[in-house]
């Protein structure tokens, strides 16, 4: 699940940089950049600006990801644990709802897209 959620929707770009574990470090820094952009900042914001709110998104990715592990079925996460998680914030479970639905309505899409392929 952690990949899901590092995968959700962002086309995240993998660092080249190799940390002292041989693993790759997760950068949204184009994603914070573009974000910040739209919610009004300039189109070349700081780097520390950027680098400061992509460690807090990614915090926030970590923290919820280990309650969510916690609190299911051992070593796996749902759906289910993280709406339960975010239960008290009507925006974002408001927002993972929507998202949820319009995800279930592509996916309809689709295989009716394949389908209608097929019967020409």
């Amino acid at each position: 699940f952690t990949t899901l959620l590092y995968t959700i929707k962002f086309e995240c770009v993998m660092d080249d940089e190799v940390e002292a574990e041989d693993s790759k470090k997760l950068s949204l820094t184009r994603e914070v950049k573009f974000m910040m952009y739209g919610f009004g900042d300039d189109p070349s914001p700081y780097t520390q600006s950027t680098a400061l709110i992509e460690d807090i998104v990614l915090n926030y990715i970590n923290e919820i990801a280990l309650k969510a592990l916690n609190m299911g079925k051992k070593g796996k996460i749902t759906v289910e644990d993280i709406l339960f998680l975010i239960r008290h914030d009507p925006k974002k479970h408001g927002r993972v709802k929507e998202l949820l639905i319009s995800n279930d309505e592509i996916k309809k899409a689709r295989k009716g897209f394949e389908e209608d392929k097929y019967h020409f």
